[in-house]
Parts: structure tokens; C-alpha cells; sequence
């Protein structure tokens, strides 16, 4: 049973830089199913706690990434990562806690059941830690070499939340070398620390692999398909316009803006795919806004978009349909300039052309249609 006359608190660090991710915004505030990696484990232990505090990095470029709802309490980090607990600790120990949780933002699948076997146990223990039991066995190596086979029998895999008393856990630190979670402190201090079964689908946000395991894990669709179609009629005093290439002075397509039927249908295809609307509701064809407009510039924004929401674009395949241009001798330029405008590699795109067999106005070369299937993978990174 948990005691009912413990006041619990929440200290959630996110005060890390994520080195070993990569990319431009730290892992706990990366997008992952469409929230913020730290958002997920705040929305876990925010009904099972008096108390949350969330331990952002120093200052405040981080709410470029992330900008909390005004009723969550955040507080600053420091050098190391005691100092950022200790942090979360006088906040809490201000809101009159007895007892307290850490817990690593960077994991955003801690379940309701692990968090209440340690909130439980912290209640007969002065410091409680859920742990998992290791499957494969475990070598010792030096270099390349094996030196040694551990007893895997004895050996456990630490997860957070971790439970403590909260005045014993501030003193600890207060004397604790560098270290690399809370309970290394109370060892270090000769304390006894107790375990209790942890999650294995508690893992942590290391890399991005870890990313893909984990949307597996939240059974989240980690690719989606979506798909644009477009047809433009020809207008001989406009200049062709096709796949972000300037073809020919005249014979153009007829459009608001450039006319660019391919452009036009990818940008189509990604929004679809992400769920962001359609180049209609977002460039609407009235008013001098987007008229003329260059349409690599309007599918670069519908790309950033696309991004923001934690989607990457993982492939096009592009079908050009009408009599002309012909596709086989300018198929390597509009690849190139299309991996330029998303930004992907040239591998992920492909471009082929297709007649409608006599059939209709685009046999008689009265215009030019575009049918695109876009594939998206969703990311951790470089969303904002």
C-alpha cells in the first residue's frame, strides 16, 4: 500500500543535450507520435503525483522546441546531473513533498503499474529503483577481445522512476561524486537500495533506433502513404514550368501561380500523407498572394511543415501524364532539382511519364497531369 500520509512529487529531467542522438533539438523534446518525447511522461505522472516538475535546460532557448502549458513548473538545470535533481528537489521540498520520484525525460513509455510498484515500496525503503533482468549473456571485452563471460544471474538493467525519501535523497547528493542516476549516490553512501520489477518497454530515447522501437511500441503508424493528383491545360504565353525546371519560354501551363503540375501534385501527396490539408486551402487561388507564384518556394513550405510534425519523406514516385514534355531525356534533371527542393536523397525518388492512349484532351496535347505516391516516416528530430 502506499502510505496516505506521504506527499509525493514528480521530478522529471530534461535538462540533457542528447549528444548521442544527433540532430538540432535535444531527444526529450523531439516529436514522437505527435508530442513532445517529454510530454508522454509528464501525461503519465501527472494523476499519480501531488507534485511535477519538469527540469529544462539552463535558460530558455529550449522553448524554441518546447513551450510548456503555464500550469506545469519548470526549473532550470545545472552543470551535472545532480545538480539538475537538486533543482527539481528544492522545488519539491517548497511544496512540503515527502516522498519523491526521478525519472529520465528522455523515457516516455514509464506504465502507471511500474510507477505505483515503486511508489510502494518506497514506503517500507529509503530508496527504490525498478530493474529488469538481462536475457543474453554478457561478455567482458578489452578492445576486440572477449576477457570474460559475467553471471548474468546476479545482474539487472536500472530503469527510472526511481523512489526516495526526499530529505535522504537531497543529503546523498549533496556529498555524491559525478554520477549517472540517483541510486549510485545512496550506494556510494552505504545505503541500501531496493528493487522492484521494472518495464521492458521502459526503454530509453538513446539513439534513433530507439525511436523506431519505441512508436512499435505505442503501436503508432511509423510510415504513412498518401498520394496527389493534378492536371494543368497549356497557355502559350506562359513559360514551362516542370518539376522546378524552367523548360521553354512559352508554351507553359495555365496556373495561378507557375503552373508546375509536379510540384503541385508532391506537395498534394505529402500534405495528404501527414494530414496537413491540400495546396488549395493552404495557397488558395485568389487575390495576388500566390499569384505567379514560384512553386518550389510553395512545396519547400509544405516540406517544413511536413517536418515540424515529425514526418520525413522516405520516397516519391512520380507519374507525369500527357503527350509532352517527354520524361526519358530530361528524367535525371528533374530528379535532381526535385531531391533538391525536399530534400532527400535522388535514390528516393523516381520520375516516369505516361500517355492516356488517345483518349481525352491530353492525348491532343491540351495539357498535363501529374499523379504522385509520396511514402513518410515518422521521425524523431528535426521538427521544432
Amino acid at each position: 500500500m502506499i502510505r496516505t500520509d506521504s506527499i509525493w512529487g514528480a521530478v522529471i529531467v530534461a535538462a540533457g543535450t542528447g549528444t548521442r542522438f544527433g540532430g538540432d533539438v535535444p531527444k526529450q523534446f523531439t516529436l514522437l507520435a505527435g508530442e513532445r518525447v517529454v510530454e508522454h511522461s509528464v501525461r503519465t505522472f501527472e494523476p499519480l503525483v501531488d507534485h511535477l516538475v519538469v527540469v529544462t535546460p539552463p535558460g530558455d532557448h529550449w522553448r524554441v522546441w518546447w513551450e510548456p502549458p503555464s500550469e506545469l513548473n519548470t526549473v532550470p538545470g545545472g552543470r551535472r546531473r545532480q545538480d539538475s535533481v537538486m533543482n527539481g528537489l528544492k522545488f519539491m521540498r517548497s511544496q512540503g513533498v515527502t516522498h519523491v520520484l526521478v525519472h529520465d525525460g528522455a523515457r516516455p513509455l514509464a506504465d502507471r503499474e511500474c510507477i505505483l510498484r515503486v511508489m510502494e515500496a518506497t514506503g517500507e525503503n529509503i530508496a527504490v529503483i525498478p530493474v529488469i533482468p538481462l536475457r543474453d549473456t554478457v561478455k567482458r571485452i578489452t578492445g576486440k577481445s572477449v576477457t570474460e563471460t559475467l553471471d548474468r544471474e546476479e545482474l539487472r538493467l536500472s530503469q527510472t522512476p526511481q523512489g526516495f525519501h526526499l530529505d535522504r535523497l537531497m543529503e546523498v547528493l549533496t556529498e555524491a561524486a559525478d554520477i549517472t542516476d540517483e541510486a549510485s549516490a545512496f550506494e556510494a553512501a552505504g545505503e541500501v537500495v531496493a528493487t522492484v520489477a521494472g518495464s521492458r518497454s521502459n526503454i530509453k530515447l538513446t539513439d534513433r533506433e530507439d525511436a523506431e522501437l519505441l512508436l512499435f511500441l505505442m503501436d503508432k503508424p511509423g510510415r504513412v502513404i498518401g498520394t496527389g493528383l493534378d492536371f494543368h491545360p497549356f497557355d502559350p504565353d506562359r513559360p514551362l514550368y516542370f518539376c522546378g525546371c524552367r523548360l521553354s519560354d512559352s508554351c507553359g501551363l495555365m496556373g495561378h501561380s507557375d503552373g508546375d503540375v509536379v510540384l503541385h501534385a508532391v506537395a498534394d501527396a505529402i500534405l495528404s500523407a501527414s494530414r496537413l490539408g491540400d495546396i488549395g486551402t493552404l495557397f488558395p487561388p485568389v487575390g495576388s498572394e500566390w499569384k505567379d507564384a514560384d512553386s518550389s518556394h510553395l512545396l519547400a513550405i509544405c516540406v517544413e511543415m511536413v517536418r515540424k510534425a515529425g514526418w520525413e519523406i522516405e520516397r516519391l514516385d512520380v507519374t507525369v501524364i500527357g503527350e509532352r514534355p517527354k520524361i526519358s531525356p530530361i528524367r535525371d534533371m528533374l530528379i535532381s532539382r526535385l531531391s533538391d527542393i525536399v530534400d532527400i536523397s535522388e535514390e528516393k525518388i523516381w520520375i516516369k511519364g505516361t500517355t492516356t492512349n488517345t483518349i481525352g484532351e491530353l492525348a491532343r496535347g491540351k495539357g498535363a497531369g501529374c499523379s504522385v505516391l509520396a511514402e513518410l516516416r515518422q521521425t524523431c528530430g528535426r521538427n521544432s
